[in-house]
């Protein structure tokens, strides 16, 4: 075969195969054309909950009142025709916008075969399908409505209960939470208060002759009064008792700082006054939230009986002798710590002999009120200090704290009440 024969024989080749028709591939599988978005929009505009499906809610509910409310004029004899021509086109409109509302209801629904039979769907298309059907007395069907005013109405109730409901659930969850917190906050300030307590000394120093004894009871979770026994190096002990301003975790915040400044300083000066005046400097410098705290400091030499003391504006204490008789210690001047720096708090001293009480307290035991509003005073303070004061402190200390609690009955504890007696049986 030449060689030209062959060029031929391929190019008819070629033209064969070019010929052949393109082998059939299978059309892709179109998915079902759906509307969700549309059902969505649909459903939006039929929601009472929101501002239009509200204002399209009221327009139903008054086209219903309106459409019945024709029945009734229509029946009226001697009706002129221009009227019979507005109820026509009245209902019309209606009808327009009953037939909108279903079709919206229509597309929405999830399972539309539903819809349409369920009670909701047939009370619609009553309403709107005798005007649309020849030979059938729509004005008299149209009374039929009414029941789409009950749907309606039905409706709303139903969306009103979820709504409260809803609202119920939400205000319980809330609650709940609520109630969580403020557990574990009564936890802390359960445990900020034992931390508290504890910081307090249990104890009187161990010294011949020489008692003592003390007890603070918050009005609060936690308080702002303390007391404190500070043994001092040259033998002495210091006694103190304190009142912050307030009450609550600020009180009580301060109350530590008071409480561990004047600790620290005790040892380094050998008059209470001295004592007060630089714990006064620190506490200024460290009062951002400018409280104050009134302090009775004292130091007690259990060998000589003599009591040095400085009184920065707290309530005098009362010195109750072995004869029975009450005294009330001078020096009562000085002012509160923590307002002003540079105070010169002045020295006093008082000699106590075998058998004396020392009874030192803040006022949340004078100022303890009864149900009557009545408050405790300082007159039945002194009655309780002559009648048990002879015996020990730690007794002497209850006796008082239980009469205040008699007396103040069901009343609410309306301050902190702290109490430090001081018992010296030197033989």
């Amino acid at each position: 075969m030449r060689v030209s024969e062959v060029a031929t024989a391929a190019q008819d080749a070629d033209l064969a195969v070019g010929d052949m028709p393109a082998p059939l591939t299978p059309p892709a599988t179109q998915p079902p054309i759906r509307s969700p978005l549309l059902r969505a929009r649909a459903a939006a505009l039929l929601r009472p909950d929101r501002p239009i499906g509200r204002a399209f809610e009221n327009l139903i509910l008054a086209l219903i009142v309106l459409s019945v409310a024709s029945v009734i004029v229509e029946a009226t004899p001697g009706l002129p025709s221009w009227a019979k021509r507005a109820f026509h086109i009245e209902e019309i409109i209606v009808i327009a916008v009953f037939s909108f509302e279903y079709l919206l209801r229509l597309v929405a629904a999830e399972n539309k075969r539903a819809f349409i039979f369920s009670f909701q769907g047939l009370v619609d298309l009553i309403s709107i399908a005798p005007f649309y059907l020849a030979g059938v007395d729509a004005r008299a069907v149209r009374a039929l409505r009414l029941l789409r005013l009950l749907r309606v109405l039905k409706l709303q109730t139903y969306i009103l209960e979820n709504t409260v409901a809803e609202r119920t659930r939400e205000l319980a969850v809330k609650n709940a939470s609520l109630e969580r917190a403020q557990a574990q906050l009564k936890a802390e300030l359960d445990i900020a208060r034992a931390l508290q307590i504890a910081i307090l000394p249990a104890s009187f120093p161990v010294k011949p002759g020489c008692d003592g004894a003390a007890r603070m009871i918050p009005a609060t979770t936690m308080g702002g009064d303390f007391y404190d026994f500070i043994e001092l190096p040259d033998g002495r002990v210091g006694l103190v008792v304190a009142d912050v301003s307030g009450k609550g975790v600020p009180a009580a915040f301060f109350m530590a700082v008071a409480r561990t400044n004047l600790r620290e300083f005790a040892p380094h000066y050998l008059e209470p006054g001295a004592c007060l005046a630089h714990t006064n400097d620190v506490l200024f410098a460290q009062n951002p939230m400018e409280l104050f705290v009134t302090v009775f400091y004292c130091m007690f030499d259990a060998t000589s009986g003599r009591l040095n003391y400085a009184n920065g504006g707290h309530n005098p204490p009362y010195l109750r002798r072995a004869d029975g008789s009450v005294e009330t210690l001078g020096g009562t001047g000085g002012l509160v710590l923590g307002v002003m720096p540079g105070i010169d708090y002045p020295n006093h001293t008082a000699q106590l002999r075998p058998g004396d009480r020392l009874v030192l307290y803040t006022d949340g035991v004078t100022e303890a009120f009864s149900p009557a509003d009545e408050a405790y005073g300082t007159e039945r303070l002194i009655a309780e200090v002559k009648a048990h004061g002879d015996e020990s402190a730690a007794a002497l200390v209850e006796h008082i704290c239980r009469s205040v609690t008699v007396f103040a009955g069901t009343a609410p504890q309306s301050d902190d009440i702290t109490l430090t007696v001081l018992a010296w049986d030197a033989a």
